[in-house]
């Protein structure tokens, strides 16, 4: 993909213990979608996988908090798909119904 613009993933790590990964990237609807379906074929098997320099797995647990939120101002849109859940000694807990 030469007309891809990328930002590098980066990584920080707080004094509380918690850790963030993030990555943006300028892509098409195609290879957008693509990285949708594979996100999605992960929730459904219990296991996302990132690939890539500072790529990651994270377990996700039967049952999750899913939150869509789409916001637009004069000059921007944005979609965003968050996906919460509880963590125990370090594994991912089911939320409640």
């Amino acid at each position: 993909m030469a007309d891809d613009e990328q930002e590098p993933e980066t990584e920080a790590e707080s004094t509380d213990n918690e850790t963030e990964r993030e990555g943006e990237r300028v892509m098409n609807r195609a290879d957008g979608a693509e990285i949708l379906r594979e996100i999605a074929a992960g929730v459904e098997n219990g296991t996302i996988d990132i690939e890539g320099e500072n790529g990651f797995t994270v377990a996700v647990p039967e049952r999750f908090e899913l939150e869509v939120e789409y916001e637009v101002t004069d000059d921007e849109a944005e979609l965003e798909v968050e996906l919460e859940w509880q963590m125990e000694d370090g594994e991912a807990v089911s939320a409640d119904e």
